[in-house]
């Protein structure tokens, strides 16, 4: 099936994955720092949750630096 039949939410999270899979892809052995500035507009309570827990994963291996102008969108160890 087209992207046409997923809700914005779940189109912007395999978009999100996908740009996360190909750092893992391109950068093999360094790890370089991720840039997010805003990147879950369109995601309801449980994608945030999730996203922002792999964020948290992520960032045991990376550094990340996560722009947001929401407080919603706050990771919660911060």
């Amino acid at each position: 099936r087209s992207s046409e039949y997923l809700s914005r939410g779940f189109v912007e999270l395999a978009y999100f994955c996908a740009r996360l899979a190909l750092i893992d892809v391109l950068y093999k052995k360094e790890r370089p720092v991720i840039i997010l500035d805003d990147p879950f507009p369109d995601f309801d309570e449980r994608k945030l949750e999730n996203a922002l827990e792999l964020i948290g994963k992520k960032a045991q291996q990376n550094q990340i630096l996560y722009f947001t102008c929401h407080r919603s969108r706050k990771p919660e160890a911060l």
